[in-house]
């Protein structure tokens, strides 16, 4: 109890501590007013991850991934808060110190219904267009009510989603802890904290770090329903992650549980034993999903045609392109489009100023990271043999991969909207590159190495056809020509690699033959 009440203690002073600093860095209104208003969001935030880091064992090395995933997240939001003024583009948002339009957006609206005294509900009602759900609205005028009354202090918030991203560690890395081992749970957490996109998600006012937060609470909650562990804390979990989705996003809510309940039945379904049993809950099943898709018809339709078509106009190059293809495959190339997106050769080629091109190639380079992993291990899971473990990676990975093409036909290959709505599955697809690399390192497996080097070749290519683009002294490729080459190589490096795989097992075996 003495080691908690002094862990307690440097919390608070910690928190006093860093609530100068803000205040230092962005002195808006009174000097002590704004100090405390930090002050207490801080020590509030720092609490609750205190409370689930002794939950989850008091390990060291998940208290320093919880303190950089928090700090890293509050100093990026904090610097773009500071540097987006005096060297971002002349747009209101940016010069608010605002990364995301509908932050800048939601966090005026969130500031005009804290000063107008009326109550917090008028949030859900259709007063305030700016966040169309109403949850996140709420939350953030309830906190320049409350707390912040006497001046406006969006970057107060920052502390809140900063808070939720490093809350959903311990989560995420018990799940993996119990079912893949220590070492992919320290994987997971490192490429949670650290995935760039996640970091500017966390480093904004926006509503996906609470969506990543009630997934990963959902993902945790329900792997204790399926080892029927800790039941009596899992349930007011679960239901805390059922109610968060639905408070801050319905529309995203209800995919999500879709997910989750699939999930449940795949890994379920082995012990029923009727076969009646199991045609009847398919049967729901595709009902289900039938009902989910009749909802949501009118706005995928109207979203995706719209998406598709601000892609084609924001890109002069892929309307020049499209226009040499069918129509009909029109959607399914700006779907395959938007999977590579942002695109890192355009981030490193594209002029911007130095704040905007320096995000682009983190933003950029965390995908191009993290997008062999997602398929070698959608390729490579199919050759497992058949256990327990197949079947939760499985669905892990299936829904991810659907989930990123949802998103990139959702957004039309947006690179700002399609990246946001793809991170939302960060908890799964950070378990899924966490089992990559331990499975890679356990068994020698030399596909993944191909396959960064199938994507380098892609790189190296789109990086020369994007700065010729750029700076037309430079030769340049025919779009198709380059696709072809790009083939042809990748080809060459997946039968090379077959075939040297083939030769060096017949060695084996005839040395095993031989000794």
């Amino acid at each position: 109890m003495k080691k908690i009440g002094i862990h307690i203690i440097l919390a608070a002073v910690l928190s006093f501590a860093l609530a100068l600093l803000m205040q230092v860095i962005l002195p808006i209104g009174e000097f002590w007013k704004g100090t405390f208003a930090a002050f207490y969001l801080l020590y509030f935030v720092s609490l609750f991850l205190y409370m689930a880091w002794r939950l989850f064992g008091s390990s060291k090395n998940l208290a320093r991934l919880m303190i950089l995933a928090f700090i890293l997240r509050l100093g990026v939001g904090m610097f773009l808060t500071w540097g987006l003024p005096q060297f971002g583009y002349e747009e209101a948002p940016q010069q608010a110190g605002f990364v995301f339009q509908d932050a800048y957006l939601r966090e005026r609206s969130a500031w005009d219904l804290a000063q107008s005294g009326e109550p917090l509900t008028r949030a859900f009602s259709d007063d305030y267009t700016a966040d169309q759900y109403g949850g996140l609205l709420a939350l953030d005028a309830f906190v320049y009510r409350v707390i912040s009354p006497d001046a406006y202090r969006p970057a107060l918030i920052l502390i809140l989603t900063t808070g939720a991203m490093a809350l959903s560690l311990p989560f995420l890395m018990a799940v993996v802890r119990r079912s893949f081992g220590e070492n992919a749970a320290s994987w997971a957490g490192w490429i949670f904290a650290l995935y760039p996109e996640g970091i500017l998600l966390g480093a904004a006012q926006m509503r996906e770090p609470y969506l990543i937060l009630c997934f990963s609470l959902l993902t945790w909650s329900v792997a204790q329903f399926l080892d029927r562990r800790r039941l009596k804390i899992a349930v007011p979990v679960m239901i805390a992650g059922t109610l968060g989705l639905f408070l801050f996003s319905y529309r995203v809510a209800l995919p999500l549980i879709g997910i989750i309940l699939a999930w449940v039945w795949v890994m379920e379904s082995v012990e029923v034993k009727q076969n009646w049993v199991k045609g009847v809950i398919w049967l729901f099943a595709a009902a289900a999903l039938g009902g989910i898709a009749y909802f949501y018809r009118d706005w995928v339709q109207e979203v995706m045609s719209w998406d598709a078509r601000l892609t084609m106009l924001a890109s002069g190059r892929i309307q020049f392109e499209l226009e040499s293809l069918p129509a009909w495959l029109h959607f399914p190339f700006i779907v395959a489009y938007g999977v590579f997106q942002p695109v890192l050769p355009a981030a490193i080629a594209a002029p911007a100023p130095w704040i905007w091109q320096g995000l682009g190639i983190l933003r950029a380079a965390g995908w191009y990271a993290l997008l062999p992993l997602l398929a070698y291990a959608f390729v490579r899971i199919l050759r497992l043999p058949s256990s327990r473990k197949k079947r939760w990676l499985a669905v892990m990975i299936f829904f991810v991969w659907v989930w990123v093409f949802v998103a990139s036909a959702r957004a039309g290959g947006d690179q700002w909207d399609n990246p946001r709505y793809r991170t939302i599955l960060l908890p799964w697809m950070a378990i899924t590159a966490a089992w990559v690399i331990n499975f890679v390192k356990e068994t020698k497996d030399r596909w993944l190495g191909r396959a960064l080097l199938i994507e380098g070749i892609f790189l190296a290519f789109f990086t020369e056809w994007y700065i010729s683009r750029y700076y037309p002294v430079i030769p340049r490729l025919d779009f198709w020509l380059m696709i072809v080459l790009i083939i042809l190589l990748s080809l060459l490096v997946i039968i090379g690699g077959w075939l040297r795989d083939r030769k060096q097992k017949k060695q084996e075996r005839e040395s095993l033959i031989k000794s």
